[in-house]
């Protein structure tokens, strides 16, 4: 992925992600509520951080849904994107304003996959609804390059995915980005440990209680709930983002380790005081913009082959705040 490569961004943090902090702050003393009421919490808190994109277009994928950002177009890669929320809380509706400015600012056409959630549906129905996404995608853009991108879970199971389709045989993608990735289920890395106190977001009890729903009655070490521990090879190339006030930090770190040890491509973009999903609130956080903007320059420089399509609002405008303000932002974490 030359010329981009490693990237730590030191610089000291803006007053909104102080602001942001300690609203995440306050909303973590008032409990988590039932996986019913945290869902809706979860899509009211997007949409008042930002409007949803214009033309979205919901179809059927599979047994699943998804909503196309923008469809495909000659020349342009298509990206497939992945919601995080423990696979259990997230949505298509909750990540649209990530996605469509991650899309905007790679040039791309993009689907945001609604796949089946946990405990109703446990491990592997959003594999296979995964799966599923990306032969719809084929079969619309055969020849189009492939971007696979997830937060948290999205980007585990876009992991797990990736794994499966090389296992299969089948065409790889030419990329996955994996914001803060989620790929241990069983939550043992020292980081959980070592910035509990740190993060504002994730709590190591509510992500073990998650897994336990999604993993159903299988092995939480099983390399498709657990990429971690999977088969690190062969892979395509991956961008990793993780924040370092996280207690997911120490996957993205093993994570990158692994790829470069089993031979692979792999570029960490670490954000020593960001916390979880920062990127989820761009419309407030200039670092959520840059951070997605690097994705962005990383996307177009790896399918530059196809030759990429201008971004529709014309440079970074999705980027300036939405109707969401500093008092009326959303304080639901994004999980």
């Amino acid at each position: 992925m030359e010329p981009y490569a490693d990237v730590v961004a030191s610089d000291r943090p803006s007053p909104s992600a102080a602001l942001v902090r300690r609203m995440l702050q306050r909303a973590a003393l008032r409990g988590p509520g039932t996986v019913p009421q945290r869902r809706i919490a979860y899509e009211r808190a997007a949409e008042a951080l930002a409007a949803p994109p214009a033309g979205a277009e919901t179809v059927t994928v599979g047994a699943a849904s998804g909503i196309w950002i923008r469809r495909p177009a000659a020349g342009r890669p298509v990206l497939l994107y992945l919601h995080g929320g423990f696979y259990s809380i997230g949505s298509a509706r909750s990540h649209l304003h990530l996605a469509d400015l991650l899309a905007d600012l790679s040039g791309a056409a993009c689907l945001v996959l609604d796949y089946r959630r946990a405990p109703e549906h446990p491990f592997p129905a959003a594999v296979a609804d995964a799966l599923a996404a990306v032969e719809t995608i084929r079969a619309v853009a055969p020849v189009s390059p492939l971007v696979i991108a997830g937060d948290s879970a999205g980007a585990g199971l876009a992991l797990s995915v990736a794994m499966r389709l090389r296992d299969g045989r089948a065409a790889a993608p030419d990329l996955l980005v994996l914001l803060s990735p989620w790929a241990d289920l069983t939550c043992s890395a020292g980081s959980h440990r070592e910035l509990a106190s740190a993060d504002p977001v994730l709590a190591t009890e509510d992500l073990l209680a998650m897994a336990a729903g999604y993993a159903g009655g299988a092995d939480r070490r099983h390399p498709e709930i657990s990429p971690i521990f999977g088969d690190l090879a062969g892979l395509p190339p991956v961008l990793v983002q993780v924040g370092g006030q996280e207690v997911l930090l120490d996957d993205a770190l093993m994570l990158v380790e692994g790829i470069r040890a089993a031979g692979g491509e792999a570029v960490l973009h670490h954000w020593p005081h960001m916390f979880h999903g920062w990127q989820w609130y761009h419309p407030l956080l200039p670092e959520g913009v840059r951070a997605l903007r690097d994705a962005g320059q990383v996307i177009r420089a790896v399918t530059a082959g196809a030759g990429t399509a201008p971004d529709r609002n014309g440079g970074c405008a999705a980027s300036t705040p939405g109707p969401g303000t500093a008092s009326s932002a959303p304080t639901g974490p994004p999980g």
